[in-house]
């Protein structure tokens, strides 16, 4: 690299890393960059096997995140930049045919007023505060709440209990308790803030929806969510195979200090990279242990920022084998439930191409309400997976096979006051340091890919001298 060039070094090649990656090369092409990755491949939690099945063809399994929501944009935006568009799937409503586990039987989220009505999910008393969620009074002091606090206040307890709790309770693996509103879910404020109330809110965002029939910058009319043909690590693919600067996989870090006015990375190795800013794009646990030195009271920030154990488990079946009174797309198991495991996803009903035609696919995720489960041996976990499937869903046959993937101390949780928390991290940052990720300002890719964005400008203006591209952005 010219010493005449500014110089980015990234470090973590997963969504994020790669996405900030991309936004440097393709916004300001006069600073080089060199992404490091300490694993041997790219794209962290986003992971696609296909794995072979009985009659010559394959189950296409994603380990991680397997479908995208399209309302934060920038997952769409990035599959557009690439070309991809073409290979964009449509997985379907998300809620369609989705359960709840309650005494132990799985029970249909009602989202029609009839199956609302007829549900026995909840109480007439229960539905009865529900409907009187147009009357309560918005809040208006910004201040951030939990998960549990907020939809207590708008739609009663019972239906944080019943309802809306666990389903978004198994699509962060926390405890709505101490989940932030705001980080994890503020597209609710946000309609409390705009409508005055989530039901109000609702009919005037599809309002919206039906006007907006092509997005923006002119791409084509994007589905309310997305997936890719070949899995969602189709993205991260096509990211690596794009990127023209200096990408390092099994790259570890030793330490990082200054010489000068730059940071100097040393490798396991034994090399030494310069950089004129460092922007980090690994777990906050990870980074806290890199600034323990260089930035001590980041670090000790970073270090609060709780992260939980996690992993899923995908099984295959014949159909005959599976074969259930009512489609499921999805069971959601409260905590209240004490089972094994958190939440079912029926992957083959959602996009049939996932498995071959006569065979079923179920993906099972686990660690929240059991952590040590992320811990047992491979036989062991799929013994207590095949009785929770037997105990919730009948399900007795073996599997054809399986694919299990771990992430113990890896999932973010967004405490109430995380906002406040990660402005005090930055703030505490020497210059020239930048953080993003699931960590930090939203735990989903589209947040991910955003965060990613965001820093890369941010480094960029600052080494470019051009402060003006600073001011514009704002924290998402």
């Amino acid at each position: 690299m010219r010493d005449s060039q500014p110089h980015i070094v990234i470090i973590g090649g997963g969504i994020t890393g790669l996405s900030a990656a991309w936004h440097i090369q393709q916004t300001t092409p006069e600073t080089t960059y060199t992404l490091l990755e300490k694993s041997n491949r790219w794209g962290g939690k986003v992971i696609t096997e296909k794995m072979p099945g009985l009659d010559g063809g394959h189950f296409t399994i994603d380990a991680g995140p397997e479908s995208f929501i399209t309302r934060k944009p920038e997952a769409w935006e990035l599959t557009c930049e690439l070309g991809l568009a073409d290979s964009v799937i449509d997985p379907g409503s998300e809620t369609r045919h989705m359960f709840v586990l309650d005494t132990g039987k799985p029970v249909e989220i009602p989202l029609s007023p009839v199956k609302f009505i007829r549900s026995p999910l909840m109480s007439a008393g229960g539905k009865l505060r529900m409907l009187q969620e147009p009357f309560v009074p918005a809040k208006r002091d910004g201040e951030d709440e939990s998960l549990a606090q907020f939809v207590t206040r708008r739609l009663g307890r019972e239906a944080l209990d019943k309802f809306i709790g666990p389903v978004l309770a198994g699509i962060y693996n926390t405890n709505p308790e101490t989940q932030s509103i705001l980080t994890t879910s503020p597209v609710m404020r946000e309609m409390e803030a705009e409508y005055g109330g989530l039901f109000k809110g609702a009919i005037g965002r599809m309002r919206a929806a039906r006007h907006a029939k092509m997005s923006a910058n002119g791409h084509p009319p994007k589905p309310r969510f997305m997936t890719f043909q070949n899995g969602a690590q189709e993205l991260v693919e096509a990211l690596v195979a794009r990127l023209k600067g200096d990408l390092r996989l099994g790259a570890e870090i030793l330490r990082i200090g200054h010489t000068g006015a730059r940071y100097e990375i040393t490798l396991a190795n034994g090399e030494q990279i310069l950089a004129d800013a460092l922007l980090f794009a690994t777990p906050a646990n990870v980074t806290a242990h890199y600034l323990e030195v260089l930035a001590p009271q980041a670090a000790k920030g970073l270090a609060k920022i709780r992260h939980e154990n996690i992993g899923t488990i995908s099984l295959a079946f014949r159909e005959t084998d599976v074969q259930l009174p009512n489609p499921i797309n999805g069971l959601m198991i409260p905590r209240r439930e004490k089972r094994a495991i958190d939440a079912i996803t029926w992957t083959s009903n959602k996009m049939p191409a996932r498995a071959p035609v006569g065979y079923a696919l179920i993906r099972v995720f686990f660690g929240g309400s059991a952590p040590h489960l992320v811990e047992y041996t491979n036989p062991a976990l799929l013994s207590i997976v095949r009785e929770e499937l037997r105990a919730m869903l009948g399900i007795t046959a073996p599997p054809l096979d399986y694919r299990i993937q771990r992430w113990p101390h890896s999932f973010p949780q967004a405490d109430v006051g995380h906002l406040d928390l990660v402005d005090a991290i930055e703030a505490a940052l020497p210059d020239g340091l930048y953080l993003a990720g699931s960590s930090y300002r939203g735990l989903g890719v589209p947040d991910c890919i955003r965060q990613g964005r965001d820093a890369a400008d941010k480094a960029a203006a600052r080494l470019n001298g051009n402060t003006f591209i600073n001011q514009l952005k704002i924290e998402g």
